[in-house]
């Protein structure tokens, strides 16, 4: 059966998640922390919307007022990042469901990857965030930074702005990944770096067909662990392939060994690389071996 003849469920639009015009930090800090490199960053790239603190704790952060919870809150909230432990997470997406939020972001681990009493966890958060229409990266990721919309919500810092953007859209289910990838803009930038961790609601499927759309991005590169929705996957690739925009893929757990990382990494279940392989062949998107590969395939 080809995709088109597929019925599937895309996540919520990403717009919200990917391209906010107002953030909320939840857990934001004037101390070394995530909450305080996403305000950095988004400063550093000249973001020019709205950045909500909220801290019970501080009256302002890095010179911006500073809000004890998201109801506080007088403007409208697109973005929503969740610098805190798992045990505080759902109330927080309750209240952002309330303000309306249209994306979240959760960093945090302790989910599908945890065993059982985790994944219980991860499946309300996802039952919320799509009664919600809320696109959710994460949980158990590094974040995103997009360039262009001038947002910077991952846990790494920036470095270099200028040389940082570029036109291949990185989609990583490891953070490891973005780290390394980031660390290298010698020889192309990104419109987007993204690590997707759990895929709770958002996968790489949804991020793919986002990144086909976006003017921006004229190669996609991925670094999959596990493929959760093949059917909607692979619509993606046509949609890219049909645009003219190259998909380079790496993926891992081609061993039985690897397969059994991936199950505790980020709760996923590996595909047999035989089978990737092929789907990858017949919908004209490029397999690499190593990293090495990724980087000089662009």
């Amino acid at each position: 059966m080809s995709s088109s003849q597929t019925s599937f469920s895309a996540a919520p639009p990403l717009g919200g998640l990917l391209a906010p015009r107002s953030i909320a930090v939840v857990g934001a800090s004037e101390k070394a922390s995530i909450g305080r490199t996403v305000i950095e960053g988004c400063d550093l790239l000249g973001f020019d919307g709205s950045i909500y603190p909220l801290n019970p704790k501080y009256d302002q952060i890095l010179g911006k007022p500073c809000y004890g919870s998201i109801t506080e809150i007088d403007g409208d909230v697109d973005l929503v990042v969740l610098a805190v432990a798992a045990s505080r997470i759902l109330p927080q997406l309750e209240a952002a469901a309330g303000k309306g939020a249209s994306g979240a972001i959760i960093y945090g681990g302790g989910f599908a990857e945890a065993g059982a009493q985790g994944a219980a966890l991860q499946r309300q958060i996802t039952d919320l965030c799509r009664e919600a229409g809320i696109a959710l990266c994460g949980p158990n990721c590094m974040g995103f930074t997009s360039p262009y919309a001038k947002t910077h919500a991952y846990m790494m810092d920036l470095m270099d702005v200028d040389a940082f953007k570029g036109n291949v859209g990185l989609i990583s289910q490891s953070g490891s990944v973005t780290i390394a990838m980031a660390s290298d803009v010698s020889r192309y930038g990104f419109s987007h770096i993204i690590s997707s961790g759990n895929e709770a609601v958002v996968s790489t499927a949804d991020y793919i067909d986002y990144l086909v759309d976006d003017p921006h991005t004229q190669v996609i590169a991925l670094f999959t662990e596990t493929v959760r929705e093949p059917e909607r996957f692979i619509a993606a690739l046509d949609k890219a392939d049909s645009a003219g925009k190259p998909v380079v893929m790496l993926k891992t757990g081609q061993s039985a060994r690897a397969a059994s990382v991936i199950q505790t990494h980020t709760g996923g279940l590996a595909g047999t690389a035989r089978t990737l392989s092929a789907v990858l062949k017949s919908h004209h998107a490029i397999e690499v071996r190593n990293m090495e590969a990724v980087s000089y395939t662009h």
